[in-house]
């Protein structure tokens, strides 16, 4: 694969750099004459690198929002049951039914990396080679690397990463991106504990960081907290390999505060805005979905006002309700008044929601449940408990409300029924009987479904994260799809395993996609499982 040099890297790079100009004045010289870079704050590339890392945010007008909802809303958003999709796109013949062939919803997460994000990553990698960069802002920028590519990862499987920027750049397979993510954030973790430890007020990325505002405790506890997951990801396939970096992880430091999170939003002269806002409000193409409207309802849950919006007109007025996914032809018009995402366009009011330390919690919680309990810290049933409690504090709640919640005993996910005038034939019973209240002398199979279920909840709006979870664990249960294209080649009770590789790839890289195929170990449809996709 002859693509992504160092030129033809930082060329691409001028969309990105946003209303930095100062990044777009010397990309010929730059790339050229390392010495030109000391004209350069190469700090703004971790701007850059932060803006399409883990959601869409770069451009102007509506490009974000289309890429966002390309990306992650329409993928990752609806294929962990999180929302729907109430558009009938391409006459509806979409990958909400599993019609993924030819669409170019399949390139957008994939170009989100190798455009947008990873030739920034080269700049710093240029430069830092080249003794023009710090070893910690190097660190930063191989954090957010990770960040970026492994959910691209977890969306296609194999991926050209290890040789990107050199002539030769072949696809690697999902196992070997793995081992190098888990070596970069070590590296990372390790640059990063010496400079928290010996100079722990160093904030060189504060103008440029909206992540965390050049705060490296949190940088390190989010490296470490980014591992715990992908430690877990491959408990499957690696088992011991899983509970190594698991332990590693929470050793070095993972969130254990709400304040902890990762919440990327407005700060300084950087201005985020959250796509999610124009897709529900403006364009009127997502709404709630089945699966969230069964667990949410069901169990009476405090964080349903949070989460979403009353229907706004008709027989259901003031209730939360959802809609079908993966109906074969939906009119946007018996949907418009169902549930909408509570979330504004500003992302002061709305932050985009990058890691939790709910999520973070919850992955001890199965960590220790499945023995780890030393290495964990804790108990199942406690993480499993502090999970709940930081959810409810993340989303405004207090922590006697999640105490209350965690002790319902009865409540289980209801029958959905779809409210529309036209289609109660999507009507459907409840999937689940899960309750909420762990119990302790409960197979290890329920303990992890009440784990992953409520993980599942304290992750929204993530649903790129939500439905690797699900393909990996089998958990939270989920509605299928009410149409399932007919050469999809997705199992319909097992769900989508994955997005095929881009058509702009096989245009422009056929023979590295067909190695990347045979990496992959089946046909690049959406019912491949990818390499650590082992348990169901």
């Amino acid at each position: 694969m002859k693509r992504n040099n160092i030129k033809q890297g930082f060329l691409s790079l001028a969309a990105a750099c946003l209303a930095f100009t100062a990044c777009t004045g010397d990309f010929e010289r730059f790339n050229t004459d390392p010495n030109a870079a000391q004209d350069v704050d190469l700090k703004m590339f971790i701007t850059t690198m932060q803006m399409d890392a883990v959601y869409s945010c770069s451009g102007s007008d509506t490009d974000p929002n289309n890429r966002y909802q390309k990306a992650y809303n329409l993928i990752g958003d609806v294929y962990a049951g999180y929302m729907s999709g109430t558009n009938n796109w391409d006459g509806g013949t979409n990958p909400q039914i599993y019609a993924l062939n030819g669409s170019d919803w399949c390139n957008v997460p994939f170009s989100e990396s190798f455009t947008n994000v990873m030739p920034a990553w080269l700049q710093l990698k240029y430069a830092h080679a080249n003794g023009l960069l710090s070893d910690d802002i190097f660190a930063v920028a191989n954090i957010l690397k990770v960040m970026s590519l492994h959910r691209v990862s977890d969306i296609y499987g194999p991926l050209p990463v290890l040789h990107f920027g050199e002539t030769e750049n072949p696809y690697n397979s999902q196992e070997e991106c793995y081992m190098h993510f888990f070596e970069t954030l070590d590296s990372a973790i390790a640059v990063l504990k010496d400079v928290v430890e010996n100079n722990p007020d160093a904030k060189p990325l504060e103008e440029v960081d909206a992540l965390y505002h050049g705060n490296y405790s949190k940088w390190l506890k989010l490296a470490n907290s980014v591992k715990l997951r992908l430690a877990m990801r491959i408990c499957y396939v690696k088992p011991d390999l899983a509970k190594q970096y698991a332990m590693e992880a929470v050793r070095d430091g993972v969130m254990e505060t709400a304040d902890d999170s990762a919440l990327f939003q407005s700060w300084g002269s950087i201005t985020i805005i959250n796509p999610l806002e124009k897709i529900w409000n403006g364009y009127s193409d997502t709404r709630m979905g089945a699966s969230m409207d069964s667990y949410l309802n069901g169990y009476n849950d405090p964080r349903l006002p949070v989460y979403f919006q009353p229907v706004t007109e008709g027989d259901n007025k003031g209730e939360y309700r959802g809609v079908a996914n993966g109906m074969p032809n939906p009119q946007q018009d018996d949907y418009k008044a169902m549930s909408a995402p509570n979330v504004q366009e500003k992302s002061t009011d709305s932050p985009l929601r990058w890691m939790m330390a709910s999520e973070v919690a919850f992955l001890r919680a199965e960590g220790a449940m499945r023995g780890w309990t030393a290495e964990m810290g804790g108990t199942a049933e406690e993480f499993y408990n502090k999970g709940i409690e930081l959810s409810f504090l993340e989303n405004g709640l207090s922590a006697d409300a999640a105490a209350r919640y965690a002790a319902d005993e009865t409540s289980k996910p209801t029958d959905f029924t779809d409210v529309s005038t036209a289609n109660t034939k999507y009507n459907i019973s409840a999937v689940s009987k899960i309750t909420i209240t762990w119990n302790a002398v409960a197979s290890e199979e329920e303990q992890l479904e009440r784990i992953i279920t409520q993980k599942w909840i304290a992750m929204f709006p993530n649903g790129t994260e939500a439905w690797s979870e699900f393909r990996r664990t089998g958990y939270p249960l989920i509605f299928p799809v009410r149409s399932n294209y007919p050469t999809s080649g997705v199992d319909t009770n097992k769900q989508i395993r994955r997005m095929v590789f881009p058509q702009s790839e096989y245009s422009n890289n056929g023979a590295a996609v067909q190695e990347a195929v045979k990496l992959l170990g089946g046909p690049d449809n959406g019912g491949t499982k990818l390499w650590w996709d082992k348990k169901n």
